[in-house]
């Protein structure tokens, strides 16, 4: 080679077409034979090579029910069923890896048999290695790609019986099929029946618990309980204010009859030999008459009234009559028990005893207002408490439910899983070549045409300049 190199540096430029077809003439049987041997070599080399043959499959993997996300917790009535668990790439990945998975390929190999996919490995000593080889050799004669752009696995599969190709090809994605099932079921089947279970059990006891309070506490309707002790406690109030006034008005009748008794005599004249005497008894009756007025009207009105104040000096004047005419009049006077006075004192009896009775219904209405005081402070306490029963009941159906929704979902999941209802679809079914993809004859024999040629022409300027034998211009 290094003479080579240092010829053509001394003679670049000096070489030319004729200069190499001189060579390659020169050397044109060893050319010839050299061609000759190689293209024949790789001819019957590519005839007798067993043939071998592609089977051509695609999957389509549909983003389905398998790839949703179902929290066992509690959802919200208003939230939107979750989506996607991955993205698209993570997916298609995903399912490459379970095509090419070794379990997959194992199954193949023991189903089809290993003396039909690849008898020459029969021999093997050891059945670890001979599986182990089998995997190895059948993962690189499949081919699992992602088509991209769209969610179609391409599946291909080359091997030299067609036949025992397809039935490959077919098996494993039945047992692809298989095994995505088996990889995305939801596990949570016995743990939701549990969950379910023990929801209902807690809300039985709940509905219970509520129940035996409403009943023990005789809960029918809070609101109308209330407002009926409202009522009560309203009424009992006005009865009150008015026992109240009329207590304060039966207090001012007494002192005016105290007073009243205090200026009367108890015992009168029986009889009186006076030229005055009827007027003195009419004046007695008026100022009498006068004073019940005057106790009306304080019920009714003010000090400074118009009415009271005429009423007074009424008093006044006819208690001036009858002073002058006790003064004046010359008496005969038989004494004895005033009827005036025992009137009065008769009608202060009945004051007093309406008084008191008035005061003890007064004791007896502030009673009964604690008492119902205490019964709405009772009935709030209760409301508190049923409203805590209440949302512990709503609570645990809240989540009774939910657990229900999902058992029913994971349920309808189980039986599509029992029928094999997976989101992948077979969109080419393997079949039969027409034609081998191995060897490719009429592309082995160009080549081998390419190659004997190449060879050939080597072995020219090769056996012309490093070997020495001649210059190349011819000289010797």
């Amino acid at each position: 080679m290094d003479k080579l190199t240092s010829f053509l540096e001394q003679h670049e430029g000096e070489n030319s077409l004729h200069d190499l077809i001189t060579v390659f003439w020169k050397h044109k049987s060893r050319m010839a034979l050299i061609f000759s041997v190689i293209v024949v070599a790789v001819t019957i080399i590519t005839i007798l090579q067993t043939p071998v043959y592609k089977i051509v499959s695609s999957v389509m993997i549909k983003y389905g029910r398998e790839y949703i996300y179902h929290p066992v917790g509690k959802v919200d009535k208003e939230a939107v069923r979750p989506s996607l668990a991955f993205n698209s790439e993570e997916i298609i990945n995903t399912e490459i890896e379970i095509f090419r998975s070794s379990e997959l390929i194992e199954k193949v190999i023991n189903e089809l048999g290993l003396k039909n996919l690849y008898p020459g490995l029969v021999s093997d000593d050891k059945k670890e290695n001979k599986i182990r080889k089998a995997i190895d050799r059948f993962r690189k004669d499949l081919s699992v790609e992602h088509i991209k752009g769209s969610n179609v696995i391409a599946v291909s599969f080359e091997h030299k019986d067609p036949a025992a190709a397809v039935e490959a090809v077919k098996l494993l994605t039945e047992l692809f099929k298989e095994k995505h099932l088996a990889i995305f079921k939801n596990p949570q089947g016995e743990f939701l029946r549990r969950q379910v279970e023990e929801y209902r059990r807690k809300l039985q006891d709940c509905q219970d618990e509520l129940k035996t309070f409403k009943q023990e506490n005789q809960i029918y309707s809070l609101d109308e309980q209330r407002r009926f002790l409202v009522q009560q406690l309203v009424d009992l109030k006005t009865l009150l204010i008015k026992g109240k006034t009329h207590t304060v008005a039966l207090q001012d009748k007494m002192a005016s009859l105290q007073e009243e008794l205090e200026n009367v005599p108890e015992n009168v004249s029986l009889f009186v030999q006076s030229t005055q005497e009827k007027n003195i008894n009419d004046a007695r009756r008026k100022l009498l008459e006068f004073k019940l007025k005057e106790n009306e009207i304080r019920d009714k009105y003010t000090e400074d009234s118009r009415l009271l104040r005429e009423v007074s000096k009424k008093i006044e004047l006819v208690r001036e009559f009858l002073a002058d005419a006790d003064e004046n009049s010359e008496k005969n006077v038989r004494t004895g028990k005033n009827v005036i006075y025992q009137e009065l004192a008769k009608e202060q009896i009945d004051a007093e005893v309406a008084f008191n009775s008035q005061l003890a219904k007064n004791i007896a209405i502030n009673n009964e207002l604690e008492l119902l005081k205490n019964r709405l402070q009772e009935l709030s306490e209760k409301e508190i408490k049923l409203k805590r029963l209440q949302v512990q009941v709503d609570i645990t159906e809240e989540s009774y439910k939910n657990f229900m929704v999902k058992l029913e979902e994971n349920m309808v999941d189980n039986a599509m899983d029992n029928r094999k209802m997976a989101n992948v679809v077979v969109i080419e079914k393997p079949i039969m070549p027409i034609k081998p993809v191995k060897p490719r004859k009429k592309l082995n024999i160009l080549v081998g045409i390419i190659l004997g040629a190449a060879v050939s022409l080597a072995y020219a300027l090769f056996a012309e300049y490093v070997l020495g034998n001649e210059t190349l211009t011819g000289k010797k």
